[in-house]
């Protein structure tokens, strides 16, 4: 039977989408081991205290890297590679490219976090592993993005549309910010202050540059798609974009409030983070006045119900941001833990629930095989509980850390026995994550690894009738 364009586009990007997205989900299990061994850190410091590789400090390093880079990463480039090969209705060649460039992408993830656990880390946010592995990174990633981009440039339809436009950002703007941070930090070091604001810069920046605006071309992508009506407001999707552009570069140094640094960086950095309102609000508007026109449907469609979960924790949760950028409330919470509300709010509940979305709407067509409704269900509610205990300790427990730290007559240990709770909170979340992840892997393994016992035993069961 002849296969039409759509087929043969899915079956030509089967096997470097099939790579990358099975690496996501095995860097996806190593992150939920490590965040849940650095929670269980700061509930019991004795746990695992004999090992010098696992001291907290390294562990939560090594987490943070394989969660963007390993699981983030992969899985960037496998749904950005099918989304922009159906939009440009281009075949994908080059795959054993792919796979190449891919394979060295995670050996030097592997050996750079085998290097923090070590002690050979770099001490600037998401530049840690050590300095030997960053030019395999960098090659690896620009062949995967090159050859994303060969698929982009031979589409049929030369007008391009939102999904697009974020994906394909997002591959440019990765190793500009690389090239720009490493510079500043490795090659030719800043002087003064200058480093701590490139590396909070580009640390920052990774999340809103780059795992981000992949998330919503996702959204932008699987929502119209599904529900077979176009985006409410479209028109505001160019808008969004090109805020997102020129405001999150600069909105992220308002977290250096109460720093060493001049009192101008974080207050531009403040003006930057209220403008973000507009972004939110577009991505809002086009997101949820279009789902909430076929509520049911996207209840029913568990991938769509994904990525709407994701889009409402974006919306929530970057308002709240947007607050706690502001002077007299950073002051709280500047030295408090809710940094780590923010940080798990993009990963966790953003962009991991939108990731997780396209690719159950994605595998059916690669593969040909469906996941179990009951296990996709059973990966939704785990996600959405373990997301929502998460976020919620991490945001009361960190308003209660920097109010209380803010009072001089209480003793500091004080203080951590009073946040202690919400630690122990986090720790029964990861676990809850961690469980839900390894579902998700296990029944994405089942999906993208032949079974090489089904023929034998479909042809057994026709033999016997």
């Amino acid at each position: 039977m002849k296969k039409n364009p759509e087929q043969e586009i899915d079956q030509s990007a089967r096997f470097a989408f099939s790579f990358f997205v099975a690496s996501a989900g095995l860097w996806l299990l190593a992150a939920a081991l490590l965040a849940y061994i650095a929670a269980a850190k700061l509930t019991d410091p004795l746990f695992l205290s004999s090992l010098e590789f696992f001291t907290y400090g390294k562990i939560k390093v090594s987490q943070a890297n394989a969660f963007v880079y390993g699981w983030g990463g992969n899985s960037i480039f496998a749904v950005s590679l099918w989304i922009i090969a159906r939009l440009s209705q281009s075949l994908v060649r080059g795959s054993i490219f792919l796979i190449f460039a891919g394979a060295i992408w995670n050996l030097s993830i592997t050996f750079g976090l085998l290097g923090i656990l070590d002690g050979h880390m770099l001490g600037h946010e998401l530049l840690e592993m050590p300095k030997q592995v960053w030019p395999a990174l960098l090659v690896s990633y620009l062949i995967i993005a090159f050859i994303i981009f060969v698929v982009f440039r031979s589409r049929k339809q030369k007008v391009t549309i939102a999904p697009q436009w974020f994906i394909i950002a997002a591959l440019i703007w990765f190793p500009c910010l690389f090239l720009f941070g490493w510079s500043g930090l490795e090659l030719n070091p800043g002087r003064g202050t200058l480093q701590s604001i490139l590396s909070i810069w580009f640390g920052q920046n990774v999340i809103w540059l780059w795992l981000t605006p992949v998330a919503l071309g996702c959204a932008y992508y699987i929502i119209p798609s599904v529900l077979n009506r176009p985006i409410d407001k479209y028109y505001l999707a160019v808008f969004g974009f090109w805020c997102i552009a020129g405001l999150a570069p600069w909105s992220v140094v308002h977290h250096l409030e109460g720093g060493p640094v001049p009192m101008w960086v974080p207050a531009i950095g403040t003006v930057m983070s209220i403008a973000m309102v507009f972004p939110i609000a577009v991505a809002s508007t086009n997101f949820h006045s279009t789902a909430f026109q076929d509520v049911s449907k996207v209840w029913n469609y568990l991938p769509l119900r994904f990525v709407i979960f994701g889009t409402l924790s974006y919306t929530i949760s970057s308002y709240i941001g947007v607050i706690f950028s502001l002077p007299a409330v950073a002051k709280l919470t500047q030295f408090s833990i809710i940094n780590e509300f923010h940080f798990n709010q993009r990963v966790y509940g953003f962009f991991s629930m939108i990731i997780f979305g396209i690719v159950y709407h994605i595998l059916p067509q690669i593969t040909g095989r469906e996941i179990g409704t009951a296990a996709k269900n059973f990966h939704f509610w785990t996600s959405a509980l373990g997301v929502f205990a998460l976020l919620l300790a991490y945001l009361v427990g960190g308003l209660t850390h920097g109010v209380l730290g803010q009072q001089p007559s209480l003793a500091w240990a004080t203080v951590i026995e009073s946040v202690k709770p919400y630690f122990l909170i986090t720790e029964y979340a990861f676990l809850i994550l961690g469980f839900s992840q390894l579902v998700f892997v296990l029944n994405l393994w089942k999906v993208l690894v032949p079974n090489p016992f089904a023929s034998s035993d479909r042809q057994a069961n026709l033999k016997t009738a």
